[in-house]
């Protein structure tokens, strides 16, 4: 089978199965213990996110390559910084992090401050920087395939969170979104909302900070692991 086709099926079928276990979640959490279904919610979204990413690193070079930049020193310095930016927005979780574990019961709950008074959907933000970045370092129209699966679903995915936050809480979380914008900045700019550097001093940032850089330096041992797993 082509791996574009494959590549967008299983971001697809990661967000279907990511999407509809938080969709559920205030049903199952009548039968199931709030932490027992948050760490079988976690357990299947790495159940599925790891196939997909080892096909992504074996495949990525597949289709036409577009452009190779990669022998550029300026190139390389753009693709990391834009990844990094990436993960700034990708993971606005880190300040749920005892809830992740979970050593606090998890609760349903919504953030207005720090990153979200820039976007209201970080992650799609963050998602979409990620592509970019290994687009450009990259340059395969198999990237372009994964790209186009992965913004897809997390463009879904705002949609789709902005509706369930409103039947949850209401006038409470109309506020926020008359308040923010998915667009980096806008709501900022607009005067609807204000940047507090202050918000960013944040132990959950200097946590970022730290898997960036860790990811970076373990970024060439990561590809060669997965590289011994051949899917499919």
């Amino acid at each position: 089978m082509n791996s574009h086709i494959v590549i967008i099926f299983l971001a697809l079928l990661f967000g279907l199965v990511h999407s509809g276990m938080v969709t559920l979640r205030p049903k199952a959490e009548k039968f199931i213990p709030p932490r027992l279904y948050r760490i079988f919610f976690v357990i299947v979204s790495f159940a599925f996110a790891t196939p997909w990413l080892v096909y992504l690193v074996n495949h990525r070079y597949d289709g036409l390559i577009l452009f190779n930049l990669q022998k550029s020193v300026y190139v390389k310095l753009l693709v990391a910084f834009i990844a990094s930016l990436a993960f700034l927005f990708l993971y606005p979780g880190t300040f749920r992090f005892l809830e992740i574990v979970p050593i606090r019961k998890p609760t349903q709950r919504f953030y207005d401050s720090g990153i979200m008074r820039i976007t209201r959907h970080p992650q799609l933000i963050g998602m979409s920087l990620w592509c970019l970045a290994h687009f450009i370092w990259i340059g395969s129209t198999f990237i372009l395939a994964t790209s186009a699966g992965l913004i897809g679903y997390h463009l879904f995915s705002a949609w789709l969170g902005d509706r369930r936050r409103l039947a949850l809480f209401g006038k409470e979380y109309q506020k926020l979104i008359d308040q923010t914008s998915i667009i980096p900045f806008k709501a900022i700019l607009e005067g609807k909302q204000k940047f507090k550097p202050k918000e960013f001093l944040d132990k959950a940032y200097f946590g970022i900070i730290i898997f960036i850089c860790t990811v970076y330096y373990l970024h060439p041992a990561i590809y060669e692991s997965f590289a011994k797993w051949q899917l499919f």
